[in-house]
Order: structure tokens, then C-alpha cells, then sequence
């Protein structure tokens, strides 16, 4: 965004291969090649996007619609259906309190959404979920989509 420093802390979220490179040498391969600052711009643009659509869940949406959209949009960068994940990190990534979470997770359970063990969490019914997080997953995920290209 032009500058060499960022004041927010970065979160890897779930266990992923990153690639790293040296802020000069990207500075140099955003100036020198326009298809890969386009690419990354439309990327910036589509990462604010689902940064106001969190904002907007975040203060409208109770604690179960929240995961709920949390767990559909994990469930969509990873391989498979399940993912190694805690209660504590939950509660982190969602602004709740722990025991919040562990009660959130216990009502999906009951409604055979998910099933949930000790640092991990199984998607058993994808299309109640997204219904669940009403309306808070899927307009970001198209623009996504539209964007960049599909997620998997």
C-alpha cells in the first residue's frame, strides 16, 4: 500500500504453506510488472470488502451466525472438511469469551452442523451453515471469485 510497515498483527489462522519475500525486491516486482499490481489490487479491493461484511457481522449477528460464517469461509480455503482449530483461538478470531464459544459450538453440534473434538472441527452440513450465517457469507465470496478466481 506504499508503505514499508503495517500497525496490525498478522494471524495465520490455520495451518498453510506462506511464501516469503523481501519488501524490496516486491517493491520492485509491483513496479515492474502492471499485471501483478493489478492482480494484487483487485485482491486489496476485494480484502475490504469482506473486512466491512465482518464489521457488519460482527455488530449485528449473534455468536452462532458468526462462527457459523467463520467456520464456511475456513472450510473454504481448506483441503477436505476438517480443521485443526481451537475453543481459545475461536474466541480470538471471533471477539467473543472462551466459554461463548464452546456454546456455540455445542448448539451447531446439537443441529448436526458440525461435530466438534478437542482442536479440531468437522463441517457436516455446509449449505446450513451459509443459511445460518444469513446473508453475511457469499456476496464477499463472489466478489472473490470475480476477482481473483475461485478459492479452490
Amino acid at each position: 500500500m506504499g508503505d514499508d510497515r503495517s500497525t496490525h498483527d498478522c494471524y495465520v489462522q490455520l495451518e498453510a504453506r506462506a511464501f516469503v519475500i523481501d519488501a524490496g525486491l516486491f517493491t520492485k516486482a509491483l513496479l515492474t510488472s502492471p499485471t501483478l499490481r493489478s492482480f494484487l489490487l483487485r485482491y486489496v479491493h476485494y480484502f475490504h470488502l469482506q473486512a466491512s461484511f465482518t464489521a457488519l457481522s460482527n455488530a449485528r449477528m449473534n455468536i452462532v451466525d458468526r462462527l457459523s460464517r467463520w467456520l464456511v469461509m475456513c472450510d473454504d480455503r481448506v483441503d477436505g472438511n476438517s480443521f485443526a482449530i481451537t475453543h481459545e483461538f475461536l474466541s480470538v478470531m471471533l471477539g467473543v469469551r472462551r466459554p461463548g464459544v464452546t456454546i456455540a459450538l455445542q448448539t451447531l453440534e446439537g443441529q448436526g452442523l458440525i461435530r466438534s473434538m478437542r482442536g479440531e472441527v468437522v463441517i457436516l452440513d455446509r449449505a446450513r451453515l451459509i443459511a445460518l450465517a444469513d446473508g453475511s457469507y457469499g456476496r464477499a465470496e463472489a466478489e472473490y471469485a470475480r476477482l481473483v478466481g475461485k478459492l479452490h
